[in-house]
């Protein structure tokens, strides 16, 4: 117990710099990831402070090219164990989720964010499934159902 393996690990940083030129050379980006932002913070702060915290994240997100979808607060709860921090036990946590659209890059300066706040007990960052693009859908006339076509197949008028 406290012993700690030191281990010396190459990684090689040009392997993605010419994937990621040649994506850049066809016009392509990289798409924006769905995240669902799970914030515990202390049940002693007032709701102000609760509402900095989700607007520093919110700022972060849409300085990055980001946006937030959707904002909500669960309240103050209490807790299925309790959390020790240095002098101090919290036995209820206000919850809050917060989901936004962002570049992946985004996610290990919020953690870090997160994590100097010490007004958060505890969080969770997790990548939601995506969701299928709207030309990859079927395009239907209700009133005609022999026009089963692609939506890039449609006719422009």
């Amino acid at each position: 117990r406290g012993h700690l393996d030191a281990r010396i690990v190459v990684v090689d940083c040009t392997a993605g710099t010419r994937t990621r030129a040649r994506r850049r050379a066809r016009g392509e980006t990289r798409a924006m990831v769905l995240y669902d932002a799970m914030v515990l913070l202390s049940a002693k702060v007032p709701k102000s402070a609760c509402a900095d915290v989700l607007r520093r994240l919110g700022t972060q997100v849409m300085d990055r090219g980001g946006v937030v979808t959707d904002v909500v607060s669960y309240g103050a709860r209490t807790l299925a164990y309790e959390f020790r921090k240095p002098g101090e036990k919290h036995f209820e946590a206000q919850f809050v989720k917060m989901s936004f659209n962002a570049p992946p890059s985004l996610i290990a300066d919020a953690e870090h964010q997160l994590r100097i706040d010490e007004r958060v007990l505890r969080w969770l960052i997790t990548k939601k499934p995506a969701l299928r693009r709207l030309n990859d859908f079927k395009a239907s006339d209700p009133r005609n159902p022999n026009s089963m076509q692609s939506y890039e197949g449609r006719k422009r008028s």
